[in-house]
């Protein structure tokens, strides 16, 4: 006898502690707060229990005050697994408002542990209070790029060719300058070995304007000589510690001339001269815009330039190419 009491006492106590701990598990401070830019209700919540075993909870919603009750499905749930909830801490989680159509405000929220089968009280949102949208700091724009490296460089080479102008004579060029980190400076430099002519006659691309010989003739002949002087200061923007872009503007000047011989009234050769083509001469503001390479201690540097910027309507502008070979120091 005394053994079947004990026995049910037993039985009686394990109940009692089970619905102990189980009755336990507390819902308490429950907030509630709407993020217009995103759709969702943002829930706060502590869990409290003397008993520190996990919980499930599950989250339902009711149209205030007196629409049907439902289980808010898990997909919608962000921010926080409900199952395996251990109490003792605050939590957060936010609720898509996908398929709640009405305002926000008319919208309360009951977290029930899933052990519990009463409907429990819901929790009024607050409306009085603004939600706080953190917003992700603007990530800040770098104009010059962090690129580790400082040297000189300096290079030499040639104008190859011009672009849609007479070239007959070679012009060398050279460039100079210094890196600092993702941007430098350089100064290009482009001289034409023909040297200036020393003539005082001139042609407007069809006849020699001012040719004033009364016992000759002349007669254009298929030679040109060309002269060229650029001094143009830059400024280097690096893409990457191997490829820079630059731009710069300085002062230019070329001369293009036309070779003539002379004859006089009897056919006879009587000798050379030289008219300047004022048609394709300029000089002036140059522009110059390019790429400069570097590859360890090998440097190459290549570049437009264009002259004629404030040409008049009767003469032609002139741009030509060049590409140098050097090193870093």
């Amino acid at each position: 006898m005394i053994n079947r009491l004990s026995y049910l006492l037993g039985c009686i106590s394990l109940f009692l502690g089970s619905s102990i701990a189980l009755q336990a598990q507390e819902i308490s401070n429950v907030q509630v707060g709407y993020v217009p830019e995103i759709k969702r209700f943002e829930v706060y919540f502590d869990l409290d229990s003397r008993q520190k075993l996990p919980v499930d909870l599950n989250v339902y919603v009711q149209e205030h005050p007196n629409g049907a009750r439902k289980q808010v499905e898990a997909s919608s749930i962000h921010g926080l697994n409900l199952k395996g909830i251990t109490p003792g801490f605050n939590y957060y989680f936010q609720i898509d408002a996908k398929g709640l159509n009405l305002p926000p405000s008319e919208y309360v929220f009951e977290i029930t542990p899933a052990v519990l089968f009463a409907k429990g009280e819901f929790k009024q949102p607050d409306t009085t209070k603004v939600p706080v949208v953190v917003k992700e700091p603007r990530k800040p724009i770098t104009i010059i790029q962090p690129i580790d490296q400082s040297f000189h460089f300096a290079n030499v080479g040639i104008s190859p060719m011009a672009l849609g102008g007479e070239q007959s004579n070679l012009t060398l060029a050279g460039q100079f300058g210094l890196i600092r980190g993702g941007y430098g400076y350089a100064l290009t430099l482009m001289y034409g070995l023909a040297g200036f002519p020393s003539t005082g006659l001139t042609a407007s691309n069809e006849a020699i304007t001012n040719y004033t010989s009364t016992s000759s003739i002349y007669k254009f002949t298929k030679e040109a000589k060309t002269t060229r002087l650029s001094v143009v200061p830059s400024f280097l923007y690096g893409i990457n510690e191997h490829v820079y872009l630059r731009a710069g503007i300085g002062y230019g000047a070329r001369s293009l001339y036309w070779t003539a011989d002379e004859y006089n009234f009897s056919g006879v050769k009587t000798g050379t001269i030289l008219a300047k083509n004022s048609y394709a001469s300029q000089s002036g503001v140059e522009l110059e815009g390019g790429l400069n390479l570097m590859f360890k201690r090998i440097h190459v540097a290549a570049g437009i330039n264009y002259l004629g910027l404030f040409k008049s309507a009767d003469t032609k502008a002139f741009s030509d190419f060049w590409m140098g070979f050097g090193l870093n120091f």
